[in-house]
């Protein structure tokens, strides 16, 4: 095989390999990251369907017990997407999964081998932090959410309707969370990534060398096409490095808690104190009257 710069032929062949290789990866990471978005998706999306389909159950009864119930149900959903934003919004938080001892209900460090003077201790207890100064994971907190729904026909006159469509929409916000999990746990293989960026830069690298073997004479195009195909070959890769990990903090990482902090506001609409299943008028509301006629 010709692998030199004068017959060009090997030197093709590698150019071609190297292409495929970056745009293959690019797309790979570029599935991920709208893997990751529709995961974050459905937890934000069944959480404020939850929380809509508790209030429309419920807006039958506008007693304090009922408030009550509904308040409980929007603190414990409110606290099972803050554990659950902690988990997948931190770099270092999945040393911590499942790191809640259930006998103590603190976390186990010595278990999890992070020191209590560690900045991510302080932050996972306040996180994760629950009644009595127990924290509780975010397992924990989808079964306070799930034990608040069973709980329904003590407080909700004749109980909340269809309560197993609550408890689904749970597991599916689990569900979603487990699936984001994955991006912190189990991140693309080292070696491949390594591999391919290091053939990457080290092809870019001999690019000036062969433009300028193939066209001695032609110095400003020459360097002209170089500018062109390191432009492009390297931010094609430095894409593919940004939107490897899409959750986190970073400038193009997934809106997480911008996403959390309208979906609460939703939440207190939907279970608070001042909404229309407390004011007994959820129900009604949906019908007005116009011009004397009653209409939907």
């Amino acid at each position: 095989v010709d692998l030199t710069f004068a017959g060009g032929i090997g030197y093709g062949y590698i150019s071609v390999l190297i292409s495929f290789f970056t745009i293959a990866s690019l797309n790979s990471t570029y599935a991920r990251f709208w893997e990751a978005r529709g995961h974050l998706g459905t937890a934000m999306t069944e959480s404020n369907m939850l929380a809509a389909r508790a209030a429309l159950y419920t807006a039958h009864d506008d007693s304090d017990k009922a408030d009550a119930w509904r308040a409980t149900l929007k603190n414990n959903l409110i606290r099972l997407l803050n554990a659950a934003l902690f988990m997948i919004q931190d770099d270092r938080a999945c040393v911590l999964f499942n790191a809640t001892d259930a006998r103590t209900g603190k976390l186990d460090l010595k278990k999890q081998d992070v020191r209590a003077s560690d900045p991510l201790v302080k932050t996972a207890s306040s996180a994760l932090e629950g009644e009595e100064g127990k924290e509780k994971d975010v397992m924990a907190r989808a079964m306070d959410v799930d034990a608040t729904i069973l709980t329904s026909e003590d407080h909700v006159e004749d109980g909340c309707k269809n309560a197993g469509e609550l408890h689904g929409r749970t597991a599916a916000i689990v569900g979603a969370y487990f699936n984001l999990i994955k991006f912190s746990t189990t991140p693309r293989p080292f070696v491949i990534t390594q591999m391919g960026r290091t053939l990457v830069f080290l092809w870019v690298l001999s690019v000036p060398g062969a433009v300028l073997n193939g066209s001695p004479t032609e110095i400003i195009e020459g360097c002209f096409l170089v500018f062109i195909v390191t432009y492009g070959f390297i931010g094609l890769t430095l894409v593919d490095i940004e939107l490897s990990d899409p959750l986190g903090n970073d400038d193009n990482d997934l809106e997480t808690e911008r996403y959390l902090e309208i979906i609460k506001v939703d939440i207190e609409k939907l279970l608070g104190k001042d909404s229309l299943s407390s004011e007994g008028k959820l129900l009604t509301n949906a019908y007005h009257v116009s011009s004397g006629y009653g209409s939907v």
